[in-house]
């Protein structure tokens, strides 16, 4: 059978529940204690299900049942004893772990919002234990197991309150971390360490009230680096607190260690929920706001592509795709304020298209339609990128060319008459023969006004109508 790549890291996993395992029990040995306060293997046991599905659970089995044996063996069991432990014990620690990964539902959505979080801490984390570690007390007493602590119902809490505190650990860890690449992940545990250690240190030093900083630092990292700050705040909080408690450093919470460490395990589970929820919270907000740029940006790109076309309608003619009359009074201006300050001089051409409305009459609007976009083509690849052609109206065009004379226009000019003269206009009627008729001129100086040069190139066009048609007049 194939296997995928998301088993074999499954598979990677199983010597570090092992080891987490052993590390637990060998705390477990030191005195004061007899349990460790936080049981990660059953985080572990979780995120092996999470990466492989239903092919975790040998897994799991495996792991406990290498684990739990190996700690009867250093605890001084037999081997038959440490055998029957880990056969016993490893079925109930895989049902934690298949309930858990049931509770979890879609992970993604697991600590994505507030609702996410309550699922996580009732589902996933509190009654997975609840439903198993009773079990596994009774068959670790049932086979001997030095009763250190005091009273069978402390020891039970103990048990249920590491292996919650291991889900609420270690689940957050990699449900959120897994997307933080490492560069960045080290740098802020490194920050989030320096700001959890602050309190804890005046704590020790100074005054023990002033723990209490404590739960000012965990709301700060939680605003400043959200729910993947909030989530390794928590993990180094639990990773100082069983350290402190171990080295008796710590402030007992309880006369009895039993009680401290079940004390501790609460502890941390609610000041650990405050700063998830507050990072959730923001980060559903920057999610909104994030949303919201995204629209305001679309809607804005939207509104900016609806500017440009009705700028195209308002300054282009729909038939021709040429500038319109409108836009043809703005050139001429600035045409005629930029030649007036430099004392330059341009060219104007007025085109008319010769009996066009003999092509409407007889070959219909569409046929003329078509004449119209053939010449203007036409006109726009006879003259320079520089100048501008323009449908004046009707069969009219007007032609601007800047830092040119009429002398200058005629080459390009004589270029149009003679190809729109020569070269038939293919349209659905067949091939129609036309010419035109042009009139150009110049500015003449500051003093020239724009009517007076509207009004000259007019005059011009009609007296070459009047000569015959199919020609220039200057």
């Amino acid at each position: 059978m194939t296997t995928t790549p998301r088993y074999h890291h499954a598979l990677l996993l199983v010597p570090l529940y092992v080891s987490l395992a052993w590390l637990g029990m060998w705390l477990a040995a030191k005195p004061p204690s007899s349990l460790t306060v936080v049981w990660l293997p059953s985080g572990i046991g979780l995120i092996m299900l999470l990466l492989a599905g239903r092919r975790g659970l040998p897994l799991v089995l495996l792991s406990s049942a290498i684990a739990n044996a190996g700690g009867w063996l250093y605890f001084g069991g037999s081997w038959g004893t440490a055998l029957l432990a880990g056969l016993l014990l490893a079925p109930f620690d895989s049902l934690q772990s298949w309930l858990a990964w049931r509770g979890c539902g879609a992970p993604r959505r697991l600590l994505h919002d507030v609702g996410g979080l309550q699922r996580f801490f009732w589902r996933v984390c509190l009654l997975p234990p609840l439903l198993t570690t009773w079990a596994m007390y009774l068959i670790n007493h049932a086979l001997g197991a030095p009763a250190t602590a005091q009273g069978h119902l402390a020891g039970l809490a103990m048990m249920t309150s590491g292996d919650c505190l291991g889900l609420f650990v270690v689940t957050p860890l990699y449900l959120v971390l897994r997307e933080v690449p490492w560069p960045r992940l080290a740098g802020l545990t490194l920050k989030i360490a320096a700001l959890v250690a602050l309190p804890l240190l005046l704590a020790q030093g100074v005054h023990p009230w002033l723990i209490w900083l404590l739960g000012l630092t965990l709301i700060y990292v939680a605003i400043r680096y959200r729910i993947v700050g909030s989530s390794i705040a928590v993990a180094l909080l639990t990773l100082a607190s069983l350290l402190l408690l171990l080295s008796e450093l710590g402030p007992q919470l309880a006369y009895e260690h039993s009680l401290s460490y079940v004390a501790l395990s609460l502890m941390i589970l609610s000041v650990g929920l405050a700063p998830h929820c507050i990072g959730l919270v923001i980060q559903q907000l920057d999610d909104v706001n994030h949303t919201l740029e995204q629209r305001v940006a679309e809607r804005t790109r939207a509104l900016r592509e609806v500017q440009k076309q009705l700028e195209t309608m308002a300054y282009s003619d729909s038939l021709t795709g040429l500038g319109n009359r409108h836009a043809f009074y703005i050139r001429l201006q600035e045409e005629q304020e930029r030649a007036t300050r430099r004392g330059r001089r341009f060219a104007l051409a007025l085109l008319d298209i010769d009996h066009f409305k003999r092509i409407n009459d007889s070959y219909g609007h569409q046929t003329g339609d078509e004449v119209l976009r053939a010449v203007a083509v036409l006109m726009q690849d006879s003259v320079r990128v520089i100048d501008r052609v323009y449908r004046w109206g009707g069969e009219e065009f007007m032609i601007i060319f800047p830092d040119a004379g009429a002398d200058d226009a005629m080459v390009p000019l004589q270029r149009i008459c003679q190809l729109i003269g020569m070269q038939p206009v293919t349209t659905a009627k067949g091939e129609l023969y036309t010419s035109v008729s042009i009139g150009v001129t110049e500015f003449a100086g500051r003093h020239d006004a724009i009517d007076a040069l509207l009004g000259r190139v007019d005059a011009l066009l009609y007296q070459a109508k009047r000569d015959g048609r199919n020609r220039i007049a200057r």
